[in-house]
């Protein structure tokens, strides 16, 4: 056999471009099953309905397979928008969304909310 600097030019251009080749596949490999290093990314914000005491809690949780509002589970549609109405007691209250994707991994978010009715104001927090 052979020593490697004694190997002609064909076997170092063979070699490299397979040995890149698996790299690049490795690579690209890695970054498409980011999803599943990641989980689920949950975005979402409370907005007050317009002449209404209704709140609005919207967002997005992509890859998401349950989804869940205070311990009830709403609707997302297949791009993983959702919309929910809520209504807020007076006084102190903590909104909780919990979100799952299909490999189990878990993403929550709270909203502390202060409302006092009785001067039409709002207060809230993430």
């Amino acid at each position: 056999m052979r020593k490697y600097n004694q190997k002609n030019i064909k076997w170092w251009i063979g070699t490299f471009s397979c040995v890149a080749l698996f790299a690049v596949i490795i690579f690209f490999g890695w970054e498409k099953m980011s999803f599943i290093r990641n989980g689920v990314e949950l975005e979402a914000s409370i907005v007050q309905s317009s002449d209404s005491p209704l709140y609005i809690v919207e967002g997005q949780a992509p890859r998401a397979k349950h989804l869940k509002l205070n311990g009830r589970e709403i609707f997302i549609d297949k791009e993983g928008f959702f919309r929910e109405v809520l209504i807020p007691q007076d006084g102190y209250s903590v909104t909780s969304l919990y979100a799952e994707d299909k490999f189990g991994k878990i993403s929550e978010k709270e909203f502390k909310m202060y409302l006092n009715k009785n001067s039409s104001s709002f207060a809230l927090s993430e």
